[in-house]
């Protein structure tokens, strides 16, 4: 996509709401860039900021979100502080109910959305009115967001995107784009799948015929340093996986041959050195897949 300044006519400017969670293990530098980065840094700017305190967090965390709000006077901040940590779905959930436009953009809280993210996402959504879920692909970083050490790129089309559900997850959650009506009505983030709260999302949606599309383009820097490995490396990730392939065998998106040997891969991962996962990382899970090929 081309990325000359494609700014939208403010007559017909798209409303949105963007929606992030932060929590008190969350990195409070981390969160400011982030939330600088869907507001104060956009060329097209949200209306609503809805950011949800998914239980107590530190008074730091306030001061970011009022800063913020500070320097956005035409942005509503809705600021959610819930009594517990719930995990990444209710507290998603709970955000959700309070965004107020048609169309919710997603970000995590120790992301970086290039300036142009939502330029670019709207400019594809006003030519595709028919998608309801639309993401991009992500640069992927340690420590530095300029040194980038790989990328996960997904799937175009639609029917690119189904077939790559039946393997893993299709969208790049921190980059998407939805429309808030059809996720409602689809019941929002399942709190029974751990992390895979998005990817069974996708599945559910992709079952309700929701039509999907993600964009060439980098939209969102995304921080994978500080454990994200270790984090991949969870017994308890085997559990949630070998849920979602049942799921996804029900929905009849794959057979139980399929399903199999997606259990069977989780496993070996799950068990794989560190200094392996690394190595499959950046030669087989972010490799360059055939539709980003110009």
């Amino acid at each position: 996509m081309d990325n000359k300044n494609i700014l939208i006519d403010t007559d017909v400017r798209p409303e949105f709401s963007v929606l992030t969670s932060v929590y008190k293990n969350d990195d409070v530098g981390f969160f400011e860039v982030a939330l600088n980065s869907v507001t104060t840094e956009q060329t097209l700017k949200p209306l609503q900021a809805v950011v949800v305190c998914d239980g107590p967090v530190d008074a730091a965390v306030d001061a970011v979100i009022e800063k913020v709000r500070n320097v956005n006077p035409d942005i509503e901040f809705t600021v959610i502080k819930k009594s517990e940590n719930k995990g990444l779905a209710a507290a998603l959930n709970t955000g959700l109910a309070e965004c107020k436009y048609a169309w919710v953009a997603r970000m995590d809280s120790d992301d970086i959305a290039v300036p142009d993210r939502f330029e670019k996402q709207f400019l594809y959504l006003r030519s595709n009115p028919n998608v309801s879920v639309l993401g991009s692909y992500v640069s992927e970083f340690e420590s530095d967001p300029q040194k980038p050490v790989s990328m996960r790129a997904v799937e175009l089309t639609h029917a690119e995107i189904v077939e790559m559900a039946k393997t893993r997850s299709p969208m790049n959650h921190g980059t998407v784009v939805y429309r808030k009506d059809d996720i409602l009505k689809l019941g929002g983030y399942s709190e029974n799948f751990g992390k895979l709260e998005d990817y069974k999302l996708w599945v559910d949606a992709i079952s309700a015929g929701l039509s999907f599309a993600n964009i060439p383009d980098i939209t969102v820097l995304m921080r994978i340093g500080n454990g994200f490995i270790e984090r991949r490396s969870n017994k308890r990730e085997i559990q949630d996986w070998d849920a979602l392939q049942d799921y996804l065998l029900r929905a009849g998106l794959i057979t139980k041959s399929k399903a199999r040997k997606n259990k069977m891969y989780i496993r070996i991962f799950i068990r794989t050195p560190k200094w392996v996962k690394k190595i499959l990382y950046k030669t087989v899970l972010r490799k360059k897949v055939k539709s980003e090929k110009k």
